[in-house]
């Protein structure tokens, strides 16, 4: 179950975190996009930055399908699981500048 309920919860939280992070007062580029402005490359900053939390997230999903479904490796895969999510949700986190005007 914690291969399937990860597939489903980490998107799902990633996506929360994102229209939260949509509220605030965003009208130019990403935060992360502030150095990459100057050369006209904010896309291609973000598709990398997206890329790599994906293959990050994905790599991790894929590790709990390998580990073994021993009871004593229960907690092994719940910190993956937590891991995978972790690391997607951080996404919209590095998209969004979260300081306070």
């Amino acid at each position: 179950m914690t291969p399937l309920f990860t597939l489903v919860a980490a998107p799902v939280l990633a996506g929360i975190v994102g229209v939260l992070g949509n509220f605030g007062d965003h009208n130019g580029p990403p935060a992360l996009c502030k150095k990459a402005v100057a050369d006209n490359m904010c896309e291609e900053t973000s598709l990398g930055v997206i890329g790599t939390h994906l293959a990050i997230s994905g790599a991790m999903w894929l590790l709990l399908w390998i580990i073994p479904w021993w009871r004593g490796l229960r907690t092994v895969r719940v910190l993956l699981a937590v891991a995978a999510t972790v690391v997607l949700v951080l996404l919209p986190v590095r998209m969004f500048d979260w300081s306070i005007p």
